[in-house]
């Protein structure tokens, strides 16, 4: 059987399939697990939504090693796991009162402090306390703003903040902060109906 790849049928597969996804319609929630006070003093304590203006998903890609069998070359390449590279990147805008950039300089501060005992000796948390219960979620919405799949980051946390750019040759462009969050896990899924 002959497989249609004329114009109507591509145009009739679109429809059906409720469109193409367009890439700038998508929602970033972060929830640090209460690891780190994100919100604001009006904040009625469930998890931010930020509004973002980039997100990079991080390379999927398996690991694998030769089974050493006989043969031709190493033999046979065989899966050992799954390994995500260098974790979630997101631009968000910052906003006049600037508390988006102070919350995440913060955050990033708290997982090394300077112990207040011991002056000069710098400490870690567990990664436990600080990762544990953190999720970051990216909603992927359609042109209504209803959310049509979501990617669920677990253990997430900041451990980059790109450099910052200040220009004073510039009139109508607007700060902006990127954010690298490390995290173990993601997955993507369908809203359940």
């Amino acid at each position: 059987m002959a497989i249609d790849i004329s114009i109507s049928a591509l145009k009739n597969k679109i429809t059906a399939s409720g469109g193409l996804q367009r890439s700038n319609r998508f929602l970033v929630t972060i929830n640090n697990g209460n690891y780190f006070n994100l919100q604001n003093d009006s904040f009625d304590g469930s998890p931010l939504k930020y509004v973002a203006e980039n997100v990079l998903f991080p390379n999927i890609s398996m690991t694998t090693q030769a089974d050493g069998l006989a043969g031709p070359g190493l033999g046979r390449t065989v899966v050992r796991g799954l390994a995500y590279r260098d974790g979630v990147t997101i631009t968000f805008p910052v906003f006049g009162d600037l508390v988006f950039l102070e919350k995440m300089n913060s955050w990033m501060k708290s997982l090394y402090e300077q112990n207040t005992v011991v002056p000069k000796v710098w400490v870690t948390e567990y990664h436990t306390a600080y990762a544990t219960n953190s999720t970051l979620t990216i909603d992927l919405l359609d042109l209504n703003g209803n959310k049509k799949g979501t990617y669920g980051f677990t253990e997430v946390f900041p451990v980059e903040i790109a450099p910052i750019q200040l220009n004073s040759t510039t009139t109508n462009e607007y700060l902006k902060v990127i954010v690298r969050f490390a995290f173990r896990e993601y997955t993507f899924a369908l809203p359940s109906n």
